[in-house]
């Protein structure tokens, strides 16, 4: 199907990250994470079922690093996902383990012991699936190309770069540009140029002022950079009066830098560790991070005065609490805003963001600084297309085609403007069937204000009285036509990039483009929503100066502009569709309007109702017929020039037989013969120039009507027996195989357009 992304969750909130997609027939999930808080535990893997059969048709599941929030739901879904292949880096694998198997989850939800017992058992029997790759190695599978860039925000986590065929997409899961303790950092980009990028920014809006300030000292912007400082001091000074300082982290992996910061800023304080947070460190211990200095002591009874406390539970009697985890692991606003310029990605999905209209984004600020890169603020849930980064072969018909109906549309739509004509509801009603199929129309008209329908003064009426009549005003119907309309585009695109089998089936798909909808006695026009979908939302096919083919064209005209598309790349391969006769166009038309006459039997609703619906179905049964006696007429045309080039072939395949002594041979033959005289200066004998001139008038006559040779008389070449298959042989038998052999060209043999009407014969040289 078509390439797209859909972000599950995490797009415009700050959770259960998951982000789905489909590119060159891989489906590739990144990350899989959780809520911390709410109703809604897991992403919306059920979202994906509306895209494919099954969720083993996932591929590949890439997970980023070891947080919560991008791993929560991983049981889960590589429980559905039994065919994907899993693989993130060793320190993530490894954390995973920690935290799904060996603690589980560490948050304020509170977890029965079923479910407790059922998440480590589902978690058990599919860790041993994870397959671990290192960092800036890259890796293929199924042929995707992928590679992991440290991503600095916490250890093991990774960018994930992934190319195909014709995409290249970064993702940056959770980032920090700078270290905490010299184990994480960022690491430089090497020299990518994704054309997607897909970018966790958290906290990137804010007020203008707010902007301006970080954007003046970008040093000092650096979000959370003196929370350890001020953390320090804060504890210190409870240490100072002898107080027990309870420090609180609820976070696997936080607690690595928990014990790099005891270590660094605490070395001479009595540490100690209740339990969960024990078997914590010892499980990063044997990761092989070194976390225990000698400070840490394993009994609590022998401490006096002040020391630190570190556990997991809501505080601790007799001592002061200090939550450690409130501090940020990302990159500060400017720091990711400087991160997308370097990249300079044509495409940018904000995620992992919580939006707010009232301030200013990352979205602004890119308007002024790169005003040709499009940012898109994801919402989880919505379908996004994403555009190839390599042209199409046979890109130049497609666009030769529009460029033909762009000159005819401009003249309808002249012509519609003096007579006050406006069909700007029908094609709003369309593009949001297939921009938001899943949404309740109201939802997707606010969904087109800012693009379509804000510019042609749709009201919302107007709207979903088009829908009606379009027989798009059902969420099933959106859903069948969007699917429908994706295979067809997709056919479309596969056969301009030359695949003959796409050729193939995209002229069967052309075949049917006004299907009926038995239930509802009424039509789909899948042609015009096949255009809608190419010129106003397919991201390899649109074109803003293409939208007056859609504003302008019915039915009719967008099947035969798809016929049109076609037909010449069926020329390009010397391929034949399958063609209807007139009577079978006839009959399909018979068919259509008997089933058009029926259906007023099957209204319901009030009287007015009925004759609304007997006026579309009407309207709709006359373009299907018009748009049939267009496709009879197209026939009719193909069949009578058929009939003419097969007159011309036949006719001239007689003049080349040895009934009339190979006439074109022989008149080909005198025109080389003057020219040798000629070349060799021999004079003509003054009786002989009519002649002459008779000749060379009836070649040229002759390659006017379209008639040209296939080879060139007196050309030598060598060659096997299985090189003469389109040559007609004269000499001495091929004995064996292998066996080549010098032949001359005697007679160069003719074709009419490309039809062969006598095959060049070939001699051997003695």
């Amino acid at each position: 199907m078509s390439d797209y992304f859909i972000p599950l969750g995490g797009a415009d909130e700050i959770g259960a990250s998951a982000y789905f997609l489909s590119i060159d027939g891989m489906n590739i999930l990144l990350d899989c994470g959780a809520r911390l808080q709410g109703e809604e535990l897991y992403p919306d893997y059920g979202r994906l079922l509306e895209e494919m059969q099954d969720f083993s048709d996932i591929h590949l599941i890439l997970i980023s690093h070891g947080h919560y929030d991008h791993i929560g739901s991983f049981a889960r879904i590589a429980a559905l996902a039994t065919k994907a292949e899993i693989v993130t880096t060793k320190d993530t694998r490894s954390l995973m383990d920690i935290q799904l198997l060996k603690f589980g989850r560490i948050s304020r939800r509170a977890e029965s012991e079923r479910v407790r017992n059922e998440r480590y058992r589902q978690a058990q029997a599919i860790m041993s699936r994870i397959r671990v790759e290192p960092v800036m190695k890259t890796f293929s599978v199924r042929g995707c190309k992928i590679t992991f860039i440290p991503a600095g925000h916490m250890i093991g986590a990774v960018m994930i770069f992934v190319e195909t065929r014709t995409h290249k997409i970064l993702y940056t899961g959770d980032f920090s540009v700078r270290t905490m303790f010299g184990f994480n950092g960022m690491r430089s980009l090497p020299d990518l140029h994704p054309d997607t990028l897909l970018v966790n920014a958290p906290n990137v809006y804010m007020e203008q002022e707010e902007w301006d300030k970080q954007l003046e000292d970008e040093m000092a912007a650096v979000y959370g950079a003196d929370h350890y400082a001020k953390l320090e001091k804060m504890i210190r000074g409870y240490l100072q009066q002898e107080k027990k300082v309870y420090l609180i982290s609820r976070s696997v992996p936080k607690h690595l830098d928990l014990f790099y910061f005891l270590k660094s800023a605490f070395s001479d304080i009595p540490v100690y560790l209740e339990e969960k947070s024990r078997q914590v460190a010892d499980s990063l211990s044997d990761m092989g991070y070194f976390v225990y200095g000698s400070n840490i002591h394993m009994g609590e009874s022998e401490l006096k005065g002040g020391y630190i406390i570190v556990g997991q539970e809501a505080g601790r009697p007799g001592c002061i609490t200090v939550v450690f985890d409130i501090y940020s692991l990302h990159a500060s606003p400017v720091e990711t805003l400087r991160l997308v310029e370097a990249v300079n990605a044509k495409e940018v999905y904000m995620l992992h963001v919580q939006p707010n209209e009232r301030k200013k984004s990352l979205k602004h600020l890119l308007a002024v600084t790169a005003p040709t890169q499009k940012v898109i603020q994801a919402i989880n849930g919505a379908k996004y297309y994403l555009k190839r980064e390599c042209r199409m072969k046979h890109e130049k018909i497609y666009q030769d085609v529009m460029q033909k109906e762009l000159e005819v549309a401009k003249k309808e739509m002249e012509e519609a403007q003096k007579v006050h004509k406006n069909t700007s509801d029908e094609w709003a009603a369309i593009y949001g069937s297939l921009m938001y199929p899943q949404l309740h129309p109201r939802d997707a008209y606010q969904g087109l204000q800012k693009t379509f329908v804000g510019k042609m003064q749709v009201t919302y009426d107007s709207y979903l009285d088009a829908l009606h009549s379009c027989n798009l005003d059902a969420g099933d119907k959106r859903k069948y036509v969007l699917s429908v309309v994706e295979e067809g585009v997709t056919l479309l695109k596969e056969a301009l990039n030359g695949e003959k089998e796409a050729i193939r089936k995209f002229s069967e798909f052309t075949e049917n483009l006004e299907r009926r909808d038995r239930k509802n006695r009424k039509m789909y026009f899948i042609g015009k929503y096949v255009v809608v979908f190419m010129l106003l939302v397919d991201p390899d096919l649109s074109a803003e100066e293409y939208r007056p083919i859609v504003f302008t064209f019915g039915a009719r005209y967008c099947d035969r502009l798809l016929r049109n598309i076609i037909k010449y790349l069926l020329q390009e391969y010397d391929m034949k569709g399958n063609k209807r006769s007139a009577k079978d166009v006839l009959q399909r038309t018979e068919e259509a309007l008997s089933e058009s006459s029926q259906a007023a039997g099957f209204v319901s609703g009030n009287e007015l109702e009925q004759l609304r619906f007997q006026n579309n179905n009407y309207k709709n049964s006359l373009e299907l017929v018009q748009a049939m006696l267009d496709e009879l007429k197209e026939t009719i045309d193909e069949t009578a020039a058929e009939a003419k080039n097969a007159a011309i072939a036949s006719f001239y395949s007689d003049m080349n037989s040895d009934n009339y002594g190979n006439l074109l041979d022989s008149i080909e033959m005198v025109e080389r013969r003057l020219a040798s005289l000629k070349e060799n200066k021999v004079q003509t004998p003054p009786q002989f120039m009519p002649l002459t001139i008779v000749f060379k008038q009836l070649l040229r006559f002759i390659r006017d009507c379209g008639i040209t040779p296939i080879d060139t008389t007196g050309r030598e070449f060598t060659t096997e027996a299985e090189g003469l298959a389109e040559y007609t042989y004269i000499g001495e038998a091929y004995l064996s195989p292998g066996e080549k052999k010098t032949v001359v060209v005697e007679r160069p043999g003719w074709k009419y357009d490309s039809v062969v009407i006598s095959l060049p014969t070939v001699r051997e040289k003695e």
